[in-house]
C-alpha cells in the first residue's frame, strides 16, 4: 500500500529547506526571558543562547566548522548546551551517554575521529582517558570570551548529527543526519500535529537526549516552538511523580516502558491532570498498556513511529481517530510503502514491509557503503525493515521486524502476529516471540511470556489452545517460557537477541 495523498505536502516542506543554514537558527530567538529549559536549576531562552554562544566562541579557538565533536553525558542543562554550542559552530555533534559501555565509546571515538570530546558531567570525563582526543568540561567551554561569533553556516547537506544505530549483532553503525534531514523532522512533526504547536507547552519528556527521540523529537522541536522542556531521564514512576507534581508538565513524551510502569503504579489520576497530550515513541505500545493508562488516568496516550535513519519521525497518531495500538498515519512530506516479499505494495490487511522516502532520510552510514545501500535505494527509498499492516482507514500497525522472521517449514511466521495472540490472553502481560533452530522443520516458535499475575500464571496447554484457536498451526508456539520480565533496552526496545 502507497500514501500517495502525501506527496503534495512533501514538496511543500521540502521547499522550506535553505541551501545554506545551521539547524540551531530554529532554536526560539534570544530576546526571551521565558524558561527555555528546567533541570536542577533552570535557564531561560536569552540565557541558553548568551551560554550556548560562549561555547560557540571558546570551541571555534580549538576546532574548525565541520569537524566532528563527541558530546559525552546524560540529560542535563549541559548536555543540552554542550550539543547546540557544537553544532552552532559548524561542528557534527556525537551524541554518547555517560553510562555507555566504554567499548562502545571507543568504538565511536575511533569511527567519527573527533576534534574533541566535551564532558557534560563529571563521569563524562573519566570515559575518554587515553584516545588520544581533547577533552574539555562544559565549564571549561563557557569561560567568558573576548567576542561571540555569529553561528556558522553550513550546507544544507552537511552532517549535523552522527548517532550509534541499535543494531542487532556486530558493532552499531554510525548514521549521517544532515542539517536538512533535521529541518525536515522537524516541520514534518509539527505539521502533522496542531497540538504540538500550541503555546506555553511544558514538556516532560522520559527519554535520554542521547536517543534520536530524545534530542530531535522531544528537545528540537519544543525549542523551535518555544515551549518549557523539563529534563529527565529517570524512567520509574517515582521520578516521573515528582516532575509532574513539581513542573506541571502540558506535555508527556516516554518509551513503552514507562506507560507500562505507569499503569502498574499507585499514582492517582490528579498526578497527571496537567497533562494535555501524551506519546508514547522508540518501540510499539501494546494496545493494553494504553488502554490501561486511560482507564486508570484518563489519558489517551497516543503513538508515534520512526527510527535513527529517518531523523526520527515518520508517523504518528496524534490528532488521528487511530485505534490505541496504531502509530497512526504518515506525517506530512513522508511517502510510505508496504511491500510484500516480491516487491510488490502489500494489499490492505496484509503484513509488508515500510518503506519511506522523505526530506528527512539520513544521508548513509558513516564510511559504510556496502550498509547504506543496503538499507537505501537508488530511488530514494529507505528500507525500514519494520514489518506493518494497514487497516481500512489507513492506520499503521508495527508488528515486528523482517530480520525476525520465522521461517517454519517454508512459511513466514512474523513474530508481532504471534505475540498480539498472546497478550490477548486474559493472565497474559506482555510476550515476546522468536525461533530456534529446528532440524525437521528449519525453526520452530518459541515464546516467552510475563504473567499479569505472577501468582497465577497461565498454563501452557490453556496458551496453545488460545493461539490455536487463532493462528494458523505453523505460527503456534513449540513451547512457552515463563518469565519475569522480558529483555529491553533504554528506550523501552524489546532485544530479541537476548531471547535467542
Amino acid at each position: 500500500m502507497e500514501y500517495v495523498d502525501r506527496l503534495t505536502q512533501k514538496q511543500r516542506i521540502t521547499r522550506t529547506i535553505s541551501l545554506r543554514m545551521n539547524i540551531c537558527e530554529m532554536i526560539r530567538p534570544s530576546s526571551d526571558d521565558h524558561v527555555a529549559l528546567v533541570g536542577p536549576d533552570r535557564r531561560t531562552y536569552r540565557e541558553l543562547h548568551a551560554e550556548v554562544g560562549l561555547i560557540r566562541a571558546n570551541l571555534l579557538s580549538e576546532v574548525s566548522p565541520g569537524a566532528s565533536v563527541v558530546v559525552v553525558g546524560a540529560t542535563s542543562i549541559a548536555f543540552v548546551e554542550a550539543v547546540l554550542g557544537a553544532l552552532s559552530a559548524g561542528c557534527a555533534i556525537v551524541p554518547v551517554h555517560a553510562r555507555q559501555p566504554v567499548a562502545e565509546l571507543e568504538h565511536a571515538i575511533g569511527v567519527t575521529r573527533p576534534a574533541m570530546i566535551i564532558a557534560a558531567d563529571p563521569a563524562g570525563l573519566e570515559l575518554p582517558q587515553g584516545c588520544n582526543v581533547p577533552v574539555r568540561s562544559v565549564s571549561e567551554l563557557l569561560a567568558p570570551a573576548a567576542t561571540v561569533p555569529a553561528l556558522v553556516q553550513r550546507e544544507a547537506s552537511d552532517t549535523a548529527v552522527l548517532l550509534m544505530t541499535s543494531g542487532t549483532s556486530g558493532r552499531p553503525k554510525i548514521a549521517m543526519l544532515s542539517h536538512a534531514n533535521i529541518q525536515a523532522s522537524i516541520a514534518q512533526t509539527l505539521a502533522g500535529a496542531e497540538q504540538l504547536r500550541a503555546p506555553g507547552h511544558i514538556v516532560l519528556g522520559v527519554v535520554p537526549l542521547t536517543h534520536v527521540l530524545g534530542l530531535v523529537s522531544v528537545l528540537m522541536v519544543s525549542l523551535h516552538t518555544g515551549a518549557t522542556v523539563v529534563l529527565d531521564e529517570d524512567l520509574s514512576a517515582e521520578s516521573v511523580a515528582a516532575a509532574l507534581l513539581e513542573h506541571r508538565p502540558t506535555l508527556l513524551v516516554a518509551p513503552p516502558v514507562f506507560w507500562y510502569r505507569l499503569s502498574q503504579s499507585e499514582l492517582t489520576a490528579s498526578a497527571l491532570s496537567s497533562v494535555r497530550l501524551a506519546v508514547s515513541g522508540a518501540a510499539p505500545l501494546p494496545g493494553v498498556v494504553a488502554r490501561s493508562v486511560a482507564d486508570r488516568f484518563g489519558i489517551q496516550v497516543r503513538q508515534a513511529y520512526g527510527l535513527t535513519e529517518a531523523s526520527p519521525a515518520l508517523a504518528s497518531a496524534i490528532g488521528t481517530e487511530a485505534p490505541a495500538s496504531s502509530v497512526g498515519r504518515p506525517l506530512p512530506g513522508v511517502e510510505m510503502r508496504l511491500i510484500d516479499d516480491f516487491g510488490h505494495d502489500a494489499l490492505v490487511g496484509d503484513v509488508g514491509e515500510i518503506l519511506a522516502r522523505g526530506a528527512n532520510i539520513f544521508t548513509g552510514y558513516l564510511d559504510d557503503d556496502a550498509a547504506t545501500a543496503e538499507v537505501l535505494d537508488a530511488d530514494g527509498w529507505l528500507h525500514t525493515g519494520d514489518l506493518a499492516v494497514v487497516d481500512e482507514s489507513g492506520h499503521l500497525f508495527i508488528v515486528g521486524r523482517a530480520k525476525d522472521l520465522i521461517i517454519v517449514s517454508g512459511f513466514n511466521v512474523h513474530p508481532g502476529d504471534v505475540e498480539q495472540t498472546i497478550q490477548s490472553h486474559p493472565r497474559v502481560r506482555e510476550a515476546a516471540v522468536v525461533g530456534e533452530a529446528d532440524l525437521e522443520f528449519g525453526e520452530r516458535v518459541v515464546a516467552y511470556v510475563v504473567a499479569s499475575d505472577v501468582t497465577l500464571p497461565p498454563e501452557e496447554a490453556d496458551l496453545d489452545r488460545h493461539c490455536r484457536a487463532s493462528l494458523a498451526g505453523y505460527k503456534c508456539p513449540s513451547r512457552f517460557e515463563m518469565v519475569e520480565e522480558l529483555p529491553r533496552g533504554a528506550t523501552g526496545k524489546l532485544k530479541r537477541r537476548a531471547l535467542r
